[in-house]
C-alpha cells in the first residue's frame, strides 16, 4: 500500500497494523490529538495520552472495549522538563517500552502581537495569567514558544533516550502547521516561529538519531476542530464555504485523517521516511519523505 493509499483508505484497512506498539500522544482530550489517539488504537497500539488536567480523558474509548483496555490518560505539566522525565519513566515502568511519540499538544489563538493580549485570549490559550498588560503579552508569546517548540524537544529527547535502549526502530512524529511556512503568519507570529523551529528541529534530530529513531513532521493546514470553528472560521461563514474556496478540496482536513497519516509514518510502510515535513492540507498529503544517506 502506498502513502497516498493510506491517506484515502477506509478505517478498517489499518486495523491491527501496529499491534503491540506503545505510543505516547500529547494533547489527546480533543481535536487533532483525539483523532490521532483513535486511529492508533484502531491500528492496535497501546496509547498513553498526556493532558494538563486530571479531569481530561480520551473521549470515545469506553465505547470500544478493545480500545479501553489499551488506552489511558496521564497528567503532565509539559512546561516542566522534570514532569516530562517522570511521565516517560512512568510509561516505561507500566508498559516496558515506548515505540512511538506524537508531539501534538500546542496550538494558539490568533492575536495581534504588538498590542496587549486580552485576558480572555490568554485564558483560552492556557498561558499563565497576569494583571499587567505587557507581562500578559510576554507570557502569551513565551507560552506559545514553550508549548509548540521547547516542550516537544524535551519530550523527543526523553523518548529517544528510551527508544535507543530498545530493540527495533523508534518513531517520533511532530505535529506542525502551515503557519510555520517561511512566508510568515500575521497574528500567529510566535506560534508560526515556533512551528518553523519545530520543522527545523525535526530535520536536525532525524539526521542525528537515525537510523535508530525515525523523526517526521506533519504540517497541518486547516483542520476541523472545535478551536478552528471558534477562532478561525469567520462568523459570517460558519460553514466555511468562502474560507475553503481557495483550497483544492474545498474543505478542511479531519482529525482522523491526520491520525491515519500518523499510523502510516509509524508503520513498516514508512521505514525509509524521516526528516522532511509531510504536508496535510484539506485532507491531502503532498509527498512522502525519504531519508538521506
Amino acid at each position: 500500500m502506498t502513502g497516498w493509499q493510506w491517506l484515502s483508505t477506509s478505517e478498517g484497512a489499518t486495523m491491527g497494523v501496529l499491534d503491540g506498539k506503545v505510543a505516547i500522544v500529547t494533547g489527546t482530550s480533543r481535536g487533532v490529538g483525539l483523532g490521532i489517539a483513535h486511529e492508533l488504537l484502531r491500528a492496535g497500539v497501546t496509547v498513553i495520552g498526556c493532558s494538563r488536567s486530571p479531569l481530561d480523558t480520551i473521549p470515545g474509548v469506553d465505547a470500544e472495549p478493545q480500545w479501553a483496555a489499551r488506552a489511558s490518560q496521564r497528567v503532565c505539566d509539559q512546561a516542566d522538563h522534570r514532569a516530562i522525565d517522570s511521565f516517560v519513566a512512568g510509561v516505561v515502568a507500566d508498559h516496558g517500552r515506548v515505540d512511538i511519540l506524537v508531539n501534538n499538544a500546542g496550538g494558539t489563538v490568533p492575536a495581534p502581537h504588538a498590542e496587549s493580549i486580552p485576558e480572555l485570549v490568554q485564558r483560552i490559550q492556557g498561558a499563565p495569567r497576569s494583571d499587567d498588560e505587557f507581562e500578559r503579552t510576554a507570557l502569551f508569546h513565551a507560552f506559545a514558544v514553550q508549548m509548540n517548540l521547547i516542550s516537544p524537544l524535551w519530550f523527543a529527547i526523553r523518548a529517544y533516550r528510551q527508544m535507543a535502549t530498545q530493540d527495533g526502530v523508534g518513531c517520533i512524529i511532530n505535529i506542525s502547521s502551515g503557519a510555520g511556512h517561511p512566508a510568515g503568519s500575521p497574528t500567529l507570529v510566535s506560534y508560526g516561529a515556533a512551528k518553523s523551529g519545530l520543522n527545523h528541529l525535526t530535520r536536525s534530530l532525524a539526521e542525528e538519531w537515525g537510523p535508530k529513531v525515525r523523526v517526521n513532521c506533519i504540517a497541518l493546514g486547516p483542520t476541523m476542530t472545535e478551536n478552528f470553528r471558534s477562532f478561525v472560521l469567520p462568523k459570517d461563514d460558519l460553514t466555511g464555504e468562502k474560507y475553503f474556496a481557495a483550497i483544492p478540496l474545498r474543505r478542511a482536513g479531519e482529525p482522523a485523517e491526520v491520525g491515519r497519516v500518523c499510523v502510516f509514518l509509524a508503520s513498516g510502510e514508512a521505514v525509509s521516511s524521516t526528516a522532511p515535513p509531510s504536508s496535510t492540507t484539506a485532507a491531502c498529503c503532498r509527498a512522502s519523505s525519504t531519508r538521506r544517506a
